[in-house]
């Protein structure tokens, strides 16, 4: 299960980011395109969904690939391990205060990939 909190600044929500997810963990890792499974970001909202792989264990990083340049700056983004119950939550490395912010193809935006790890949190 992933949640993502979406920032309450203007614009940070997005309609359109297609995003893809790459989960790492000790016992391996799966990708998934999520585009089909989530509408829309809303600007201030926590969202909820499932994402169906093989179970990696102790979860350690995620990478969230942007599909698209209407872009996105989420807060932080939470994973949580159906089987074990551990939920790790990722916070995003830029700051409100970073002008190019966005989760974006369009790279005058933000970047178009972000990986973030547990030793980065």
């Amino acid at each position: 299960t992933v949640t993502t909190k979406t920032s309450a600044l203007p614009n940070s929500g997005s309609g359109m980011i297609l995003p893809s997810f790459k989960i790492e963990g000790k016992k391996g890792n799966f990708s998934v395109d999520a585009s089909a499974k989530i509408g829309k970001f809303v600007t201030g909202k926590e969202q909820t969904f499932k994402l169906r792989g093989e179970d990696v264990g102790i979860v350690k990083s995620i990478e969230v690939t942007a599909g698209n340049s209407d872009g996105w700056f989420f807060e932080w983004i939470s994973v949580a391990n159906s089987k074990t119950h551990e939920n790790i939550r990722f916070n995003n490395p830029f700051s409100a205060k970073t002008k190019n912010r966005y989760l974006s193809t369009d790279t005058k935006e933000g970047a178009a990939t972000l990986r973030m790890t547990t030793q980065t949190q």
